[in-house]
């Protein structure tokens, strides 16, 4: 008898909802799924290990990719701070009116500007270093000659003076770049030097003479630093691997 009271009042009970449902539109059944299971979300140790793993071994692939990237970057940046001292060499050619020049040192792997006023040909390395102390000279005798409780003016040291944090400084290549070599034309005959010390000038109207300096790095890249005679421009470029070795150099 109590099972069958309880039967009937379950039964009444779905037959209340049934009807409600039915004659309230409002009301819906639920469309939300089921709880998820406890425990699923997380990760196994096995999905981390192959995770983990993945990534090593990406990176172990990329490596290479990113050391030859930075190879090149130095490459580059060495080319083009070359560049830019001869640039500046040229305008203060024309600025100053007096011919300029950037010293190559290939024994030390270094370079420096320079001025005519300064610099001996026969021995261009002492030339450049006596640039740079000359520079903290012409300096101080312009402060002294600007001074208002002095008389009189030199004019012949204010290009000394306005280029006084450049000429005669050293600027040495990047970690693992090299310059090379260079092919120049000095007094209509063709030179090509790798040692030693040569150099790169500019005149008062910017004219320079026909340059090719070529910077390597360990990978085997060589960029080119180009100076036109008649206008003094300079262009930067990556040689090809065909270029390279049209050109025959043993880099």
């Amino acid at each position: 008898m109590l099972r069958t009271t309880e039967r009937w009042k379950a039964g009444r009970a779905e037959g209340w909802k049934k009807g409600r449902n039915a004659s309230d539109p409002t009301v819906q059944p639920s469309s939300l799924p089921p709880p998820a299971a406890t425990g699923t979300l997380g990760f196994t140790i096995t999905e981390l290990l192959i995770v983990l793993t993945l990534i090593g071994i990406l990176s172990v692939i990329s490596m290479p990719a990113l050391k030859g990237f930075a190879a090149t970057r130095r490459l580059k940046a060495s080319a083009y701070t070359l560049r830019n001292l001869l640039t500046f060499a040229r305008d203060m050619a024309v600025t100053d009116r007096t011919t300029h020049l950037v010293v190559l040192d290939f024994d030390n792997q270094r370079y420096w500007l320079a001025s005519s006023e300064t610099f001996d040909p026969s021995n261009p390395l002492t030339s450049a270093l006596t640039a740079q102390n000359s520079t903290v000279v012409a300096a101080a005798q312009n402060n002294i000659n600007t001074n208002p409780f002095t008389t009189g003016t030199s004019a012949s040291q204010a290009p000394l003076a306005r280029s006084s944090g450049v000429l005669g400084v050293p600027y040495p290549m990047e970690q693992a770049v090299t310059l090379a070599t260079i092919i120049t034309n000095h007094n209509g005959r063709t030179v090509q030097v790798d040692s030693g010390v040569a150099y790169i000038y500019f005149s008062p109207t910017a004219a320079s003479e026909d340059a090719f300096v070529y910077l390597q790095n360990a990978r085997n890249q060589v960029m080119s630093v180009t100076v036109e005679a008649a206008s003094g421009r300079v262009r930067v470029r990556q040689l090809t691997a065909q270029e390279i070795e049209m050109l025959g150099f043993e880099f």
